[in-house]
């Protein structure tokens, strides 16, 4: 289904990304009014159309699953391996259904007497950092936090242990709400009253258990100030913040929650107390004789298709290749499917025999979504990031101009996915200059006469040979590439 964001009366509404994969397809609505003309009418190619469209979840399905944790599979919520859940495995006292505003009042903490600075419980020059990644949402995580860590207690009283919470925000958008919800509490001095109070509010994932007025209601149980909460989980910065964390998990090889990282030690949810508590211990001797933990590596990423393919930016292929295709893209243009899903296999077998050179250009004629998605490709080629299947994930995404698809909440939550650093995207996404080039780009499409995307044009040398566009039939396109191929 359609993710959903709960707090749409208090935020504009903003779709999440990427669109969820097969075999759910949702129902793609026509081009909006003012928007570009649709291609002429064709009652052949409008079947191909939405046939390519169902084709784009079924094709790089398990790509996104993989990246973007987009609610089944790798990276989901997962009990840690050889544990036994509970009956239920929502915590104790929490409702079993969704929510209404109230909450219950939260009894005495058993941190409350011990140093804490925001997410980190301890001292700062305690022995042992143990870095534990979350999800609000995260059933096992609010178990780790209700059983385990008051096990911790003594440990970081006396400066042994400091532990410091991490954001892995990624079950959904209510994700993301509790985690920034929980950082407004640490700007009250309350941070861990409400990491505990939401865990203990959970109530199925994204069924509304932290949905804004819960999330208040909530914060005013712990005694927080309800003006200055209001006015924190509005806030941008709190939000790039949770996001970054979540950006390092993913950069950091986290792929499920709860994780527990202890001095180059990694826990995949904790099965075995005593040897969990006997590594803190041991890290705390190594500590105390001067060793210096081994970081922990981070695995390669999957799921990315352009993975094993030469690429540099928005250029894919070797620059000797005797031809070259340039691929024109606005992202709202429901045809952009055809690329990732038909196209692109062909063109990357063709770059490995090194026959052809690909470049990516921008005809983003359906407005400012349209160039904020051609941004983001920009951007995440700034940072030397898997640009191209961000060009993919874009150009299955969308649903026609003006649909709140493409705009700066929904591109960071996509960077964080990726690894990207996220304070960076959000700089080259609001970058006036990068918007630029865009129309610069753009502009220089109209001028070549080319007004539907996507198009295709091939060229030998700096000669255009033939162009597609709009529609595209994929068998000639590869045809009329490998006709001009020595």
């Amino acid at each position: 289904m359609q993710p959903t964001d709960p707090d749409a009366a208090e935020r504009a509404p903003q779709p999440t990304l990427p669109i969820p994969p097969a075999p759910v397809v949702p129902y793609l609505p026509p081009y909006g009014a003012g928007a570009l003309p649709e291609p002429p009418s064709d009652r052949q190619r409008d079947a191909r159309r939405r046939q390519n469209r169902i084709a784009g979840f079924a094709t790089i399905a398990m790509a996104l699953v993989l990246t973007f944790g987009a609610g089944v599979g790798v990276g989901r919520v997962t009990a840690p391996t050889g544990s036994t859940p509970a009956t239920s495995s929502v915590p104790a006292g929490a409702p079993s259904n969704a929510p209404s505003g109230a909450v219950a009042t939260p009894g005495a903490a058993w941190f409350t007497s011990l140093p804490s600075d925001g997410p980190l419980l301890g001292r700062a020059d305690a022995k042992v950092r143990i870095d534990y990644w979350a999800d609000y949402q995260c059933p096992f995580c609010a178990r780790f936090a209700a059983d385990i860590l008051p096990q911790l207690e003594s440990r970081i009283a006396d400066g042994t242990v400091a532990v410091r919470h991490r954001d892995y925000a990624f079950i959904g958008a209510e994700s993301l709400d509790a985690a920034v919800a929980v950082r407004c509490g640490g700007e009250q001095s309350r941070y861990w009253q409400m990491h505990d109070a939401v865990y203990a509010a959970q109530a199925g994932e994204n069924q509304g258990a932290f949905a804004a007025a819960r999330l208040a209601a909530i914060a005013t149980s712990v005694g927080l100030d309800a003006a200055a909460f209001a006015a924190c989980i509005v806030r941008d910065d709190v939000f790039t913040a949770v996001l970054a964390d979540t950006s390092a998990a993913v950069a950091s090889g986290v792929r499920s929650t709860p994780t527990i990282d202890v001095a180059g030690q990694r826990f995949l949810g904790v099965t075995d107390v005593p040897a969990f508590l006997a590594a803190i211990d041991n890290a705390a001797i190594a500590a105390a004789a001067g060793a210096t933990p081994a970081p922990i590596p981070a695995p390669s990423p999957s799921g990315d298709p352009w993975l094993g393919t030469a690429t540099a930016g928005r250029d894919a292929g070797s620059q000797t290749a005797p031809v070259t295709v340039q691929l024109w893209t606005d992202y709202q243009s429901l045809d952009m499917a055809t690329l990732p899903n038909d196209l692109e296999p062909g063109l990357r077998t063709r770059i490995a025999a090194g026959k052809v050179r690909l470049e990516l250009h921008d005809l983003a004629l359906g407005g400012a979504e349209s160039v904020a998605a051609s941004v983001m490709v920009r951007c995440t080629a700034n940072q030397n990031g898997p640009a191209w299947f961000v060009h993919d994930v874009l150009s299955v995404s969308g649903q026609g101009p003006g649909k709140g698809i493409y705009v700066t909440r929904n591109l960071l939550r996509l960077g964080a996915r990726l690894g990207l650093d996220i304070q960076a995207l959000n700089t080259c996404l609001g970058n006036p200059a990068v918007a630029a080039l865009v129309a610069t780009e753009t502009s220089e499409g109209r001028t070549i006469l080319l007004s539907e995307a996507p198009a295709v044009i091939i060229l030998v040398g700096n000669k255009e040979i033939t162009r597609f566009s709009g529609g595209l039939d994929v068998t000639k396109v590869l045809a009329a590439i490998d006709a001009v191929t020595p």
